[in-house]
């Protein structure tokens, strides 16, 4: 079956502009959405001609819209969903995309079948711990960091499919608007109060749960400390209620989705997420960025985001005496939690810089046109077909 027509394809230099249709299908505004964002106004300065097709009916739409994104809202959401195929091939024909780009798992399931189905080569930007059944038909794979490549790998997707790309931002894409202290006023910590802030929605695998477990101890040493939580979600109700029965509920701020994180980021003192597995948290970058020490699980894609005892500190995961030892020895030490996030900083403008990335994106573009002018497809494709 013959879907859509192969466009005619040459092999042209890396900085020949491509046509891609990117997809994304979310369920909220999060950090592979803003990725998304920053990517798209990169690739298209570059010259690349990059259209945004997005899941209806969710929050993403028009935030993406706000921060200047033109996207097409379409009903292409659901694995059972098949109508979702025939609208991408049909936005795919519209504008003669060379490439199709996908993120989160419904995208690239469909993605992948309009490919193996004679559409544009698909390439599967791959933000997180996934099952690899979503990725199957997809010609090549961009994984966040090593640690989910590798799993990808364990579950049987070639090596050479996946390039790692590790999420990027500059300086200037977050950049604090507002004083640290007019910040801290709003929250009722001056100068001198220490804070910890945690950026991340509010689910169980983030550890927030561990963190809050840590809190009491954290305390005991640091009695004047806040901890800011910038996000939403499910784990909400647990967490005031857990800080309201130990006690340390006017520790807290709950300050659910913020379109300040810049801001609040600059006038922390240490940011924690401790998450059980985290791929490559754009959060790490930010608070990099923002020369703020971090403190992370040793787990997935952690030890690839936080160089230990360099830019942060990672502790085991689930461990909550860990987790406050390293809180604590960063409040306590403020000269070594300032030379850690300088260093933080110093790393992330090479390790997470947009030059890297950027080039890395178009080698892949040029590999899998070049692989496609061929007439040839991954095996795992060929034996699905």
């Amino acid at each position: 079956m013959n879907l859509i027509p192969f466009l005619a394809r040459s092999g042209r230099h890396a900085d020949s502009p491509r046509r891609v249709l990117q997809v994304i299908t979310p369920s909220h505004m999060s950090g592979a959405e803003m990725q998304l964002v920053r990517l798209t106004r990169r690739m298209q300065d570059r010259g690349h001609q990059v259209s945004t097709v997005i899941k209806r009916n969710n929050s993403a739409v028009e935030e993406m819209r706000r921060l200047g994104l033109e996207v097409d809202d379409l009903p292409i959401g659901g694995k059972l969903n098949i109508a979702a195929l025939a609208i991408l091939a049909h936005r795919a024909r519209q504008v003669r995309a060379q490439i199709v780009q996908s993120t989160l798992s419904t995208a690239s399931w469909w993605s992948g079948w309009l490919d193996l189905l004679g559409g544009p080569p698909s390439v599967g930007h791959v933000q997180g711990f996934t099952s690899a059944r979503w990725h199957r038909h997809q010609t090549h794979l961009l994984a966040v960091s090593q640690a989910v490549k590798d799993d990808l790998v364990r579950q049987g997707i070639a090596a050479e499919r996946i390039t790692v790309m590790h999420n990027a931002l500059a300086p200037e894409e977050f950049r604090p608007t507002r004083d640290p202290l007019a910040v801290r006023s709003e929250f009722g910590a001056d100068a001198d109060t220490p804070v910890v802030g945690t950026f991340a929605h509010l689910s169980e695998k983030k550890g927030h749960r561990e963190l809050f477990q840590a809190i009491p101890e954290i305390l005991r040493k640091c009695p004047r400390a806040q901890f800011w939580i910038v996000g939403q979600g499910k784990l909400l109700p647990e967490l005031e209620a857990s800080a309201q029965r130990f006690g340390f509920l006017s520790k807290i701020r709950f300050l659910g989705y913020r379109r300040d994180v810049p801001d609040l980021m600059s006038a922390i003192d240490v940011m924690a997420l401790p998450s059980h597995r985290e791929p490559c948290a754009l959060v790490y970058v930010e608070a990099a960025l923002s020369k703020k020490p971090i403190v992370a699980c040793r787990a997935g894609g952690g030890p690839e985001s936080v160089a230990d005892g360099q830019t942060g500190l990672l502790v085991p995961v689930h461990d909550r005496s860990s987790i406050a030892a390293a809180v604590t020895a960063l409040l306590a030490d403020r000269g070594y939690a300032h030379r850690l996030g300088r260093a933080g900083h110093e790393r992330a403008l090479d390790v997470f810089g947009w030059q890297r990335c950027v080039g890395t994106l178009e080698g892949v573009y040029e590999r899998v046109l070049d692989q496609h002018g061929r007439h040839t497809r991954p095996p795992e494709a060929r034996r699905a077909a």
